[in-house]
């Protein structure tokens, strides 16, 4: 996954006022029609590079599972492997830049992968997921922080699942991939 944070910080500088909405469908859309306009809206402003980043990032985003989820491990499991620490009736780890990441479980059961900022709290994706893969604050937090990303990596690694997501070399490995998809998708909205 080093791929995946190295592209992001990539990706970053590139993200801006005027764009911001455009990168949120790109990376969170769960539409692949949506997403691949909001790409080719994006490649007139944005280098290839970036834009390579930003399709690796969403298919990172689209690769967490969403809650509830079972996880191949039992909570002590996770609480040693992804250095958690215990708190009433979650998991939680400080990340160097102040949120705190915290999982509630259920035995082996994953019932929400929650963020707090302070004394604001977002859960990682919608239940159930419809338009958006996460809620859009997630996406702002991946954005802001430096830790994020490689922290919530770690952790599915620790709950023992698959994450292997795709990865690409350019726009048009990403548009080929998803063709098919974004046709149904048309479909659908016409």
């Amino acid at each position: 996954m080093l791929t995946a944070t190295t592209g992001l910080t990539q990706l970053k500088p590139h993200v801006t006022f005027a764009n911001r909405e455009l990168f949120d469908v790109l990376l969170n859309a769960t539409s692949a029609a949506e997403a691949t306009f909001a790409l080719e809206l994006l490649r007139e402003s944005v280098p290839e590079k970036a834009l390579v980043s930003a399709c690796n990032l969403r298919e990172v985003i689209k690769a967490f599972p969403s809650s509830p989820f079972p996880m191949h491990v039992d909570e002590e499991t996770l609480t040693k492997t992804a250095k958690l620490e215990k708190n009433i009736a979650c998991l939680r780890k400080f990340l160097p830049d102040g949120i705190e990441l915290a999982v509630t479980t259920a035995g082996n059961l994953v019932l929400d992968v929650v963020l707090k900022v302070g004394a604001d709290k977002y859960f990682w994706s919608p239940v159930p997921v419809t338009d958006e893969f996460v809620n859009p604050t997630t996406i702002d937090l991946i954005l802001e922080s430096d830790y994020l990303l490689d922290e919530v990596i770690e952790l599915v690694k620790c709950m023992g699942l698959v994450f292997n997501p795709k990865f690409y070399l350019s726009i048009d490995d990403y548009r080929l991939e998803h063709v098919a998809d974004a046709f149904l998708d048309l479909e659908v909205l016409f």
